[in-house]
């Protein structure tokens, strides 16, 4: 009987479930939307259902059996407490799982960005969070509780930002910016007078809403737009931070290479560098003796779950470059 892999990758915006067999080769990339449950009405319930769904949709497409499912990695958003980790366990266990690792998304973009599977990963996509792993398997993470974790970060965040810095121009007397005319056509309009009325019509539209305005500030930094380059530096201050802390929580050997793994639309998407420089910079500055190197991830979250649970299944380590060669951006 054919032994599989699974590695999923469940998001707040999309997911991901590949399937490959046990010596790393291809077999499937579905796709599905969110299935963070705390994007759902009915929570656990909701998530427990689309994920069987999921799950079976792939699986009976490849003929392949849960049976045959030897191992699972599985990074799922929302996934940030010990009772959260319980409850989702004892859903994968309902659901057919058998052997699995089950930990937050963000753990993911270390196995597919490092080769040494150890490191940062740095998730700046629909949220913002950070994770950490070294040689002990000791893990951390940092960010992505909302509030409690104070983010400055994430496509949401990047949105209400530039809202509000254009309504401080028009009505507070605030620093001119270019995102004013660039929020001012995306939205038609044409008065400010009717500039609050026309966000709240946005903020639930399907096809471009509010909270979609986080390419905004890349067009608007492109022509040095100084209201843009301060919300990104503050971004990238606070990642920079977190980074920092990390590097010094999990106790990352000074005299060794560190990489730290850069994922997420915002860091990946992102058209214009004084993000990800403005970050670098800082984490040199804060960091001088350390060799650290930078990976902008290319290749899905759901990799770096194949490549973990291959590497637990067979206890080797030979897979990064196998497995990311068949997970390249056009399949995804």
């Amino acid at each position: 009987m054919t032994e599989y892999v699974i590695g999923i990758d469940i998001g707040g915006t999309k997911s991901h479930l590949a399937l490959f067999d046990r010596d790393g080769n291809f077999i499937d990339l579905g796709h599905w939307g969110c299935l963070n449950h705390e994007d759902f009405d009915d929570g656990f319930d909701q998530l427990e259902e689309e994920l069987n769904q999921f799950v079976s949709q792939v699986l009976s497409k490849n003929n392949v059996s849960i049976k045959q499912v030897a191992y699972s990695v599985l990074g799922v958003a929302g996934v940030d407490t010990k009772e959260q980790h319980k409850i989702v366990s004892q859903i994968l266990k309902r659901i057919g799982f058998n052997k699995f690792t089950l930990a937050n998304d963000a753990f993911l973009g270390i196995p597919a960005g490092s080769k040494t599977g150890t490191g940062i990963c740095a998730i700046n996509g629909t949220g913002c969070t950070l994770a950490g792993l070294n040689k002990k398997g000791e893990m951390l993470q940092i960010g992505g509780v909302g509030f409690v974790s104070a983010d400055i970060g994430g496509g949401g965040y990047i949105s209400e930002r530039i809202v509000s810095a254009v309504y401080t121009e028009l009505f507070r007397k605030g620093e001119p910016t270019i995102l004013t005319s660039i929020l001012f056509k995306k939205f038609g309009i044409t008065n400010k007078y009717d500039y609050v009325e026309k966000i709240y019509e946005n903020m639930d539209n399907e096809t471009f809403g509010v909270y979609d305005c986080a390419p905004m500030i890349f067009k608007a930094a492109k022509k040095n737009d100084k209201v843009a380059e301060k919300i990104l530096r503050e971004i990238s201050d606070n990642y920079a931070n977190g980074i920092s802390a990390m590097i010094e929580e999990l106790k990352f050997p000074s005299n060794e290479e560190l990489c730290i793994v850069l994922a997420g639309s915002v860091f990946v998407k992102g058209e214009h560098p004084f993000l990800i420089d403005s970050l670098k910079q800082k984490i040199s500055n804060d960091n001088p003796e350390r060799l650290i190197t930078y990976n902008l991830l290319n290749v899905p979250n759901a990799a770096g779950a194949v490549i973990w649970a291959l590497n637990t299944l067979t206890g080797e380590s030979v897979f990064y470059d196998k497995v990311c060669s068949q997970l390249k951006d056009d399949k995804y």
